[in-house]
């Protein structure tokens, strides 16, 4: 084994740098070449596309001085008539009309035509009768300059624009190149205009003989052994082809990166001057690695890349690392025909081990099993690596039992647990109230829900009948979660409906509650607490409140908070006073109570729900929403923020509503 492990890392140095060194050099040529050749063909595009723009720039110039010429020869005409008028000859108006008429009839060559428009953006002449009468207000120049409107605004400079105009033949809209210019004695502006497609499609046409030119020598010029070149525009159309069996390669997506190859040559090519190289490796398997090359033609917004294949590259040096391989090869199979006698010895209780160790995971670890003669035997008889093995895996093996156990045994205890707790939520959801009676719930509305964080939850809600005929309901809040929460939330609930009897007043039941739940607290846990009693008939509300979030109030619309703090929270300190506030409660207004973890709810950035995104939402709310539709309305929109993060605190919500047909007492 050491004299077969002494030649392969000869070999393997000797074969892997001369391997880098002949595919470097390689590489480094062959990328100069694409190089070289990509700007040789970027200069001959901007060459081909100066030579396009003089020529283009010498059309719209002879355009330009053709048009202005008209326009000197209409306003000579119009000063004609003007003059006539001026002397007396023949009123304005008629002079106007002579004017507008000779428009009317005036034909030029070239197709150019003249048109006449007021202050009021009216054409008052045009030689095609159909275009007489329209308003030029939203007529519109390729800037984006209200052109017609200007003329009046500005200096009265003659202005040139190109705008869109409808075609006299086909309706269709032309492009046209206009010379615009202010006749202030009668404050007209004439129009002298062309049809720009011509000098358009001029350009489209040199511009085409530049793409067949280009693809041409594209096609000629080849990059290492397979490699091509294309051009692709700004917008991803393709401006020259490359071979057809190369189109998947331009669809594929960077392995890396994700981007698509469109984008990654791009952005390579617009983040450096001259041309840029980019790896790309596509997405999948059995793609091949190739390495491209771009540059960007600013003046056409064109993509010029060439693409080799990584294999072209690679090829050489691996044709030489063949060669080399053989003649190691020969060395290696006589030292690997030594190695093998001296291997087989190992080989045997190896095997034996690798059997034992595949029948472990069928193997019942939870009762004993008498370990094989042949394995057992084996950190004896071998002081080496293989005797070390096996005792580690005999260990494993005896460890795996113990953990077995000590998991059974967990999963028990944990499976208890989860019953208790599944029995101890049934419990806590008994201890909710049912539904009022038809008799009360045809004066109000009233709809509550409780959704735990854990199993079961330290939020609580209630309401019933005092004696009075008036309803009582309550909202709280205890410290903590889990269990200790769950078990001081019963105690709160039965203190109330306990202290109910007894007292009608809300300060003095929050008292009452509050000295009873300080009496034996050793833990100090405590409970905010909110108890509000309302007359059905008046709507009159008496509350207290012992550190709860102040409740919203929602009528027509806008919603108000029922401030008003009676004192701290309960079973902290005993024999403290609760103030008691009063209120009104109108027909069709929502009282709407809530614990923290509606407010404090949050979301997979970290970000909490809070009061305003509530208040947006019941203000959303139609005037006539039930207490159940806000209710659900408002959990379902907490929810949605959360997007699926784990429920932090409970969520409880009661929500009051007198029904609008009531009076007033």
């Amino acid at each position: 084994m050491l004299i077969a492990a002494m030649l392969v890392l000869v070999a393997a140095f000797v074969m892997l740098i001369t391997q880098r060194a002949v595919t470097d050099t390689v590489y480094g040529s062959e990328e100069r070449a694409a190089i070289n050749a990509l700007r040789l063909v970027s200069l001959d595009i901007e060459a081909r596309y100066g030579q396009l723009l003089r020529e283009k720039i010498a059309t719209v110039r002879s355009s330009r001085a053709q048009l202005e010429s008209h326009g000197n020869t209409v306003e000579s005409t119009l000063n004609s008539f003007a003059a006539l008028a001026k002397t007396g000859v023949i009123d304005r108006a008629a002079a106007q009309r002579l004017a507008l008429d000779w428009i009317n009839e005036l034909h030029g060559s070239d197709n150019i035509q003249v048109m006449v428009y007021d202050r009021s953006l009216r054409v008052l002449a045009h030689p095609q009768a159909g275009f007489r009468g329209i308003s030029l207000n939203l007529l519109r120049d390729m800037k984006g300059r209200a052109i017609a409107e200007d003329m009046y605004r500005g200096s009265g400079v003659p202005l040139f624009g190109v705008y869109p105009w409808p075609s006299a033949t086909n309706g269709e809209i032309d492009t046209h190149f206009g010379y615009f210019r202010r006749f202030a004695a009668w404050d007209w502006v004439f129009v002298v205009g062309s049809e720009a497609g011509t000098v358009e499609r001029t350009v489209a046409a040199k511009r085409k003989e530049i793409v067949t030119a280009l693809g041409e020598t594209l096609n000629r010029l080849t990059l290492a052994r397979s490699g091509f070149s294309f051009v692709f525009a700004d917008n991803g159309d393709m401006v020259v082809s490359p071979p057809d069996r190369a189109s998947a390669l331009l669809n594929g997506r960077d392995a890396a990166t994700g981007q698509p190859l469109r984008e990654l040559l791009k952005q390579a090519a617009e983040d450096t001057t001259g041309v840029t190289h980019v790896s790309f490796r596509p997405e999948g398997t059995g793609g091949e690695d190739w390495e491209l090359y771009a540059t960007y033609v600013k003046p056409l917004k064109w993509y010029v890349a060439g693409a080799v294949p990584r294999s072209d590259l690679m090829s050489p040096g691996r044709a030489l690392l063949r060669q080399q391989g053989l003649v190691f090869l020969a060395m290696l199979g006589v030292a690997m025909l030594l190695a093998w006698l001296y291997a087989s010895r190992l080989i045997r209780p190896l095997k034996l081990l690798t059997r034992y160790a595949r029948e472990l995971p069928d193997r019942d670890l939870t009762v004993a099993h008498q370990v094989p003669k042949a394995v057992a035997e084996l950190p004896t008889r071998y002081r080496d690596e293989v005797g070390r093995l096996a005792t580690t895996l005999l260990y494993m093996e005896q460890q795996l039992r113990g953990n077995v156990a000590r998991l059974m045994s967990e999963t028990s205890a944990r499976e208890r647990i989860e019953s208790e707790l599944s029995i101890a939520r049934d419990i806590q959801l008994g201890l909710l109230p049912i539904r009022l009676v038809p008799e009360v719930t045809e004066r109000v509305d009233l709809f509550a829900t409780m959704t735990a964080a854990k199993e079961v939850g330290g939020d609580l809600y209630d309401y019933f009948m005092l004696g009075d005929g008036r309803m009582c309901f309550v909202i709280g809040d205890v410290s903590g979660k889990g269990v200790p929460a769950a078990m001081f939330m019963a105690i709160t609930r039965t203190l109330v409906r306990a202290a109910a009897r007894d007292e009608s007043s809300a300060g003095d039941l929050m008292s009452a509650i509050n000295d009873r739940l300080a009496e034996h607290n050793p833990n100090m846990m405590f409970v905010t607490l909110f108890i509000g009693i309302l007359d059905l008939d008046s709507g009159a509300l008496q509350y207290a409140n012992a550190g709860h979030p102040p409740l919203w109030l929602l009528h027509e619309g806008k919603v108000t908070l029922l401030t008003g703090r009676s004192g701290p929270a309960c079973g902290v300190v005993e024999d403290i006073p609760y103030a008691e506030f009063d209120c009104h409660l109108a027909p069709g207004t929502l009282l709407v109570g809530y614990t923290d973890g509606v407010t404090e709810a949050d979301s997979t950035d970290g970000s909490f729900y809070g009061d305003d995104r509530a208040l947006r939402l019941l203000e959303s709310l139609p005037h006539d929403s039930s207490s159940q539709t806000a209710a659900e309305a408002l959990h379902a929109d907490v929810v949605h923020f959360a997007n699926g993060a784990e429920q932090a605190d409970d969520i409880t919500l009661i929500v009051v509503r007198r029904h609008p047909s009531e009076t007033l007492s």
